[in-house]
């Protein structure tokens, strides 16, 4: 049986990915380093997917798996002899995986010499390129030479909503994960080095910056607002703040903002495509099952405020385009409200908002330089 590696057994590693090669015919191997699912995995050989909905749930089972502890040798025998690899770790640990996959190709270019694709489920613009130089880091010029030719690094765009469990669900299934039904899974057709593989739900395409950007600025973007603007409103979960007209409203003319950049940018041939892309995620959001709270979404705004994240970045791309980006400012200045005490990175917004002012902080955490549009325009917005 083929062989699929899912580097991270988290949410999107169980929840998405996981299945995914499960349904597409792969034995499926996790590489982690939390033991207890390691042993959970290979316990049962097996774990549940949840896929919630207001219309109700159903409950399927995603076999056969394994799980191989990702700090020991066996890890790198299983990156040498697999069909397909992907990663679901978060941006922030890529690095301290990037050794071991190294490893890796090292070990499999000089045992069969076949190229390796890895699907980077990560949300993250240019994500294919920050891996290979951490990979790199770690490689001679003709190891690098061969990973150049053998090594894809496929940038994948990963739009299914995964809501963390409650502490009672996990005590009694630590394996079990729920899901949105939604399951597409784009990804960078041109980064393949091998075949293309036949997976559920792929969606090969070219140029993958469109899926990219439209992730990020229309899903990542509208979430945030949603979780924003109902924070500051009072709300505990996105389905209530979706269902306040006044946020459905803000968020739905955020997204067609960045809509109408995409457009201006990938031409009309796009149009059909990111509007009913909206429409979509505008019923998604309203899916009470998924439990998903305003808390969450909003969580760490000292991330979501980058200059390259799905908020100012979206804003930025507004103006590049020629597209006036005011619904997506909206959502900047009611991030800027989100002072949640026992979030990681909220407390730091709050105190460079009191010491520095709206400049401190447009130039500490959203990386704009005073005479930019963008900071005139948030600057006066704030004021307001």
């Amino acid at each position: 049986m083929k062989t699929a590696i899912m580097y991270g057994g988290g949410n999107i590693g169980r929840g998405f990915i996981g299945k995914v090669f499960a349904d597409s015919g792969y034995e499926v191997c996790f590489l982690d380093i939390m033991q207890d699912i390691i042993d959970a995995m290979n316990a049962r050989g097996q774990y549940t997917v949840r896929i919630v909905s207001n219309e109700g749930e159903q409950d399927t089972v995603v076999r056969p798996v394994r799980a191989v502890n990702s700090l020991t040798e066996q890890a790198i025998d299983e990156i040498v002899n697999c069909e397909i690899m992907a990663t679901a770790v978060g941006v922030n640990v890529l690095p301290k995986i990037a050794p071991v996959i190294a490893k890796g190709v090292i070990a499999r270019m000089a045992c069969n010499d076949r190229p390796l694709d890895i699907i980077l489920c990560e949300n993250q613009l240019g994500a294919d390129a920050l891996m290979r130089g951490w990979i790199y880091e770690n490689l001679t010029d003709a190891q690098k030479a061969w990973a150049d030719k053998n090594l894809g690094l496929v940038e994948a765009s990963i739009g299914r909503m995964v809501p963390p469990l409650t502490p009672e669900m996990r005590q009694k299934d630590n394996l079990l994960i729920c899901v949105e039904p939604y399951c597409e899974l784009p990804v960078d057709r041109d980064a393949f080095r091998g075949p293309i593989p036949d997976l559920v739900g792929l969606i090969p395409y070219s140029p993958f910056e469109f899926y990219i950007k439209r992730k990020l600025f229309l899903h990542n973007g509208g979430h945030a607002l949603c979780a924003y603007l109902g924070y500051v409103k009072g709300y505990e979960y996105i389905w209530q703040a979706i269902a306040d007209p006044e946020i459905y409203e803000a968020a739905k003319a955020s997204m067609m903002t960045s809509a109408a950049a995409l457009v201006k940018k990938f031409g009309e041939g796009v149009r059909e495509n990111v509007e009913s892309n909206v429409s979509d995620l505008l019923f998604r959001f309203q899916n009470k099952a998924l439990g998903d709270t305003v808390a969450r979404v909003g969580a760490d705004p000292v991330r979501k405020l980058r200059r390259n994240d799905r908020i100012v970045g979206a804003a930025l791309f507004a103006i590049e385009q020629g597209v006036d980006p005011a619904p997506i400012v909206r959502g900047i200045l009611a991030a800027l409200r989100f002072d949640r005490a026992g979030d990681a990175t909220a407390p730091q917004i709050q105190q460079a908002l009191r010491e520095h002012g709206i400049e401190g902080v447009m130039t500490q955490y959203m990386g704009l330089t005073p005479g930019e549009p963008l900071y005139d325009m948030i600057r006066a917005a704030y004021a307001q």
